[in-house]
Order: C-alpha cells, then sequence, then structure tokens
C-alpha cells in the first residue's frame, strides 16, 4: 500500500468514524444501533427506498422525490448550509434548481446500512443546458440518511474534497 492510499484509507475512516458519532449526537438514543436485534429484510428495504431515491434524482422533477421523504423532512444539502425542513422547503428550494439542469445523474459507488440509518458513497453529476454559461458539476459525496416509517427523516450530504 503506498502513502497515498494509506492516506485515503484514513481519511475515510475519519470520515466514517466522524459521520457516526455525529449521528449518534444528533440522534442521541433515538438512533437505533444495528445489533444482533437488527432484521435484515427491513435493513435492506431501507436501503431499496434511499438507492430508488437518489435514482429518482434523474427525473428532475421534485414531485417524484416528495413520496421518499417525510412530512418533517430535514435535509442539509451541504455542511454549513441551513437545514431545508418539510416539503415545502425543499419543494420550493429544489424545485428551480432542477429545472436548471439538463441531466441529474447519481452514480452508486456502495452502500451500508446500520438500524435506521443507511450511507451511500456516490457521485452526483449535474448537467447544465446546452449553451449555460454555468459549468456541469460533479460531486463525490457521503449521504446519510435516516429512514423511520418507510420515509427519508433526516438527511446530509458530505463532500469529499479533492476526490474528483
Amino acid at each position: 500500500m503506498n502513502d497515498l492510499t494509506k492516506d485515503q484509507t484514513i481519511e475515510r475512516r475519519t470520515l466514517l468514524s466522524g459521520l457516526g458519532a455525529g449521528l449518534a449526537l444528533a440522534f442521541g438514543s433515538q438512533a437505533q444501533a444495528a445489533g444482533p436485534e437488527a432484521d435484515p429484510a427491513l435493513e435492506a428495504e431501507k436501503e431499496k427506498i434511499v438507492n430508488d431515491f437518489c435514482k429518482a434524482w434523474s427525473s428532475r422533477d421534485v414531485e417524484v422525490l416528495i413520496p421518499y421523504v417525510s412530512e418533517d423532512i430535514e435535509y442539509h444539502i451541504f455542511e454549513g448550509a441551513p437545514p431545508i425542513n418539510g416539503h415545502d422547503q425543499f419543494r420550493s428550494q429544489l424545485t428551480p434548481f432542477m429545472a436548471g439542469m439538463r441531466e441529474i445523474d447519481w452514480e452508486m459507488i456502495r452502500s451500508t446500512v446500520m438500524g435506521d440509518i443507511v450511507l451511500n458513497e456516490r457521485i452526483d453529476h449535474f448537467l447544465r443546458p446546452e449553451g449555460s454559461e454555468a459549468p456541469d458539476n460533479h460531486f463525490h459525496i457521503v449521504g446519510v440518511f435516516l429512514v423511520r416509517d418507510g420515509k427519508i427523516k433526516y438527511w446530509k450530504d458530505y463532500n469529499i474534497s479533492g476526490s474528483l
């Protein structure tokens, strides 16, 4: 293993450890850790909800996304941004953004589930219309989702900087 690979491995471990600690603090005793009582079928269902939600972004239609998220969704679009709360804010923030894209494609790299928490690593591709002065964007992301009662209740994305 060369030094760059070691650094990347340590950086990913640090990121995932930090995510776990952050979720534990954010959700306190509400967060359910996967343990011996974890139901693999329920975890697979939660992973499918998140994966289907991520695929649905290609529709560029916020109304296609709404059924996946709870009425009281809390979405942090990126670190340091104020949260988007509830369906109304979700619609008002994402509708114009999605309408300004020619194509949205989220490339799933891997995901894992721990109880109600789904983590995924992906590359988000946002392609602007032909002739747009704004550049296309590609982000290497780790998404953290809390899934309860068949809906995404909490979602925060972390950018893995310098990886693309």
